[in-house]
């Protein structure tokens, strides 16, 4: 990559990569930058090229009004929906992301459903996009496709031990809590 490219695409990073930012500053009080940082910025260039192409394919059209109306309806403090491997939950109503829907997997974050799209975290499990579209288009069949494969409550997480629970994939307390 030519150094030119190399500045101007530092220039459209800078105002949210520090690491850029830097380079530029370097670059204009020095005029010139060595040649392990010029090796580094195509290495960050590259880098930032590749997150952006894995979110841009893993990122859905997702319609998650159901999921949503679970979350926002359940008598719990802190809904969180369990199905196909994933965790949903609601953004804060007074965050950045207000009317978000977080998923994680496992203790990993895998990205968030704003206005209509899901939009993954560069390290997104590959298999996450396509889930998030599965559980939307079906909370309640995926919840207790859930509750059968795992033995766990989709919507507390706590074990099920009751044959009827296990086969609804949900406990009665959560049915009644969540209107299931």
């Amino acid at each position: 990559m030519e150094q030119e490219q190399i500045l101007r695409e530092l220039g459209k990073m800078r105002d949210w990569n520090s690491f850029a930012t830097s380079l530029l500053q370097q670059y204009v009080s020095k005029g010139d930058l060595s040649d392990r940082q010029w090796d580094a910025a195509e290495r960050t260039i590259t880098k930032v090229r590749q997150k952006a192409d894995n979110r841009e394919k893993n990122t859905r059209s997702v319609d998650v009004s159901r999921i949503k109306t679970l979350l926002e309806t359940a008598k719990v403090k802190k809904p969180v929906f369990r199905a196909a491997e994933l965790a949903f939950s609601l953004a804060p109503s007074n965050g950045k992301n207000s009317g978000a829907v977080y998923i994680k997997r496992g203790p990993d974050y895998q990205g968030k459903i704003m206005t209509g799209q899901f939009v993954p975290v560069s390290s997104c499990h590959t298999s996450t996009a396509d889930a998030v579209v599965r559980v939307a288009a079906n909370p309640r069949g995926e919840a207790v496709q859930h509750g059968k494969a795992t033995g766990r409550c989709s919507c507390c997480g706590r074990e099920l031990t009751d044959p009827i629970s296990i086969e609804m994939g949900i406990g009665p307390i959560c049915a009644n809590n969540w209107g299931l």
